[in-house]
Protein backbone atom coordinates (compact mmCIF):
# COMPACT_ATOMS: atom_id res chain seq x y z
CA UNK A 1 0.00 0.00 0.00
CA UNK A 2 1.38 3.50 -1.10
CA UNK A 3 0.08 5.57 1.78
CA UNK A 4 1.92 8.55 0.55
CA UNK A 5 3.79 9.22 3.56
CA UNK A 6 6.48 12.33 3.32
CA UNK A 7 10.09 11.87 3.19
CA UNK A 8 12.21 12.48 6.05
CA UNK A 9 13.31 15.53 4.05
CA UNK A 10 10.01 17.44 4.23
CA UNK A 11 9.95 19.65 7.23
CA UNK A 12 8.15 18.14 10.22
CA UNK A 13 6.14 21.35 10.89
CA UNK A 14 4.82 21.44 7.26
CA UNK A 15 1.49 19.47 6.04
CA UNK A 16 2.08 16.66 3.16
CA UNK A 17 2.50 18.32 -0.15
CA UNK A 18 0.95 15.27 -1.57
CA UNK A 19 -2.21 15.97 -0.13
CA UNK A 20 -4.28 19.38 -1.37
CA UNK A 21 -4.59 22.27 1.32
CA UNK A 22 -8.24 22.29 1.29
CA UNK A 23 -8.66 18.07 2.22
CA UNK A 24 -5.88 18.82 4.77
CA UNK A 25 -7.90 21.54 6.86
CA UNK A 26 -10.74 19.48 6.27
CA UNK A 27 -9.17 16.28 7.64
CA UNK A 28 -7.44 18.46 10.78
CA UNK A 29 -10.97 19.84 11.27
CA UNK A 30 -13.27 16.43 11.12
CA UNK A 31 -9.38 14.65 13.61
CA UNK A 32 -10.42 17.81 15.60
CA UNK A 33 -13.91 18.09 16.43
CA UNK A 34 -14.14 14.46 16.86
CA UNK A 35 -11.19 13.38 18.58
CA UNK A 36 -12.13 16.09 21.01
CA UNK A 37 -8.66 17.56 20.21
CA UNK A 38 -7.49 21.59 20.50
CA UNK A 39 -7.24 22.28 17.19
CA UNK A 40 -4.54 24.80 17.92
CA UNK A 41 -2.55 21.92 19.09
CA UNK A 42 -3.16 20.31 15.72
CA UNK A 43 0.20 20.73 14.68
CA UNK A 44 1.79 18.01 11.70
CA UNK A 45 4.63 17.21 13.74
CA UNK A 46 2.38 16.49 16.92
CA UNK A 47 2.43 12.18 17.67
CA UNK A 48 -0.67 11.22 18.42
CA UNK A 49 0.40 10.05 22.17
CA UNK A 50 0.92 13.97 22.56
CA UNK A 51 -2.76 14.93 21.06
CA UNK A 52 -4.14 11.76 23.29
CA UNK A 53 -5.30 10.25 20.32
CA UNK A 54 -6.82 6.96 21.10
CA UNK A 55 -8.65 4.35 19.69
CA UNK A 56 -12.36 5.57 20.36
CA UNK A 57 -10.90 9.13 18.81
CA UNK A 58 -9.83 6.91 16.05
CA UNK A 59 -13.46 5.33 15.27
CA UNK A 60 -15.03 8.64 15.67
CA UNK A 61 -12.68 9.90 13.28
CA UNK A 62 -13.08 7.49 10.39
CA UNK A 63 -17.00 6.92 10.76
CA UNK A 64 -17.23 11.01 10.35
CA UNK A 65 -14.58 10.97 7.28
CA UNK A 66 -17.21 8.04 6.05
CA UNK A 67 -19.53 10.19 6.67
CA UNK A 68 -18.13 13.61 5.00
CA UNK A 69 -16.96 11.93 1.96
CA UNK A 70 -19.64 9.35 1.71
CA UNK A 71 -16.98 6.53 1.26
CA UNK A 72 -15.75 3.51 3.07
CA UNK A 73 -12.43 3.38 4.26
CA UNK A 74 -12.66 0.07 5.95
CA UNK A 75 -9.99 -1.53 7.85
CA UNK A 76 -7.64 -1.53 5.57
CA UNK A 77 -6.50 1.68 7.24
CA UNK A 78 -2.77 1.31 8.75
CA UNK A 79 -2.76 3.99 11.95
CA UNK A 80 0.31 2.49 13.04
CA UNK A 81 2.48 3.36 10.20
CA UNK A 82 1.50 7.26 11.08
CA UNK A 83 4.30 8.88 13.77
CA UNK A 84 2.91 11.58 13.94
CA UNK A 85 -0.33 14.16 12.33
CA UNK A 86 0.84 14.72 9.76
CA UNK A 87 1.28 11.13 8.37
CA UNK A 88 -1.88 10.36 9.75
CA UNK A 89 -3.63 13.50 7.44
CA UNK A 90 -1.41 11.61 4.86
CA UNK A 91 -2.59 8.48 5.00
CA UNK A 92 -6.66 9.26 5.67
CA UNK A 93 -5.99 11.68 2.45
CA UNK A 94 -4.92 8.66 0.32
CA UNK A 95 -7.79 6.38 1.57
CA UNK A 96 -10.04 9.59 0.56
CA UNK A 97 -8.58 9.84 -2.83
CA UNK A 98 -9.05 5.97 -3.22
CA UNK A 99 -12.75 6.16 -2.35
CA UNK A 100 -13.79 9.41 -4.33
CA UNK A 101 -12.49 8.76 -7.87
CA UNK A 102 -12.93 12.94 -7.89
CA UNK A 103 -10.42 13.53 -5.93
CA UNK A 104 -7.63 11.72 -7.41
CA UNK A 105 -5.21 13.74 -8.95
Amino acid sequence: MSANLPDDARPSDAWPSSVEPELVARLVDLIAKEGMLDRTAMKPAATLDELDFDSIEAVMVINAIEQAFDIEIGSGLRWGEARNLGELVALLADSVKRATPALQS
